[in-house]
């Protein structure tokens, strides 16, 4: 059974480039994006459908984020991996399939960029 329409528009999932202050808990140098993705202004990845996320998931109403390093070769993230989430392991693997998904048009190549996915109910 889906969801009801309230509760899709309570949830709100962003993702961006570069990673809000960490939690007091989370070793910023974890969340630092290197100097040569912050200078190839990439573009923004888009929102995180909630279509990736089970049911059984959101259901449990818990706001968190999930942060993953990925590397951008020709245009499409590559080496995506999660270094920090918040409650650890409840969204990573969904954030990690969004931020594999990432594509730059430009066909830009850089390494150690920061996607920050937040899950907020």
């Amino acid at each position: 059974m889906r969801l009801t329409l309230p509760l899709f528009t309570a949830l709100l999932l962003t993702a961006c480039a570069s990673a809000p202050p960490p939690p007091a808990s989370v070793d910023a140098a974890l969340l630092q994006v290197s100097p040569e993705c912050k200078a190839a202004a990439l573009r923004p990845a888009d929102a995180m459908p909630v279509a990736l996320i089970p049911d059984e998931v959101l259901r449990k109403a818990v706001s968190g984020w999930v942060a993953v390093r990925y590397d951008v070769l020709g245009g499409k993230a590559a080496n995506a991996t999660v270094v920090a989430s918040q409650p650890p392991g409840l969204y990573d693997a969904y954030a990690l399939r969004h931020a594999q998904a990432y594509t730059e048009p430009t066909g830009a190549t850089v390494r150690g960029c920061i996607m920050t996915t937040n899950i907020k109910f």
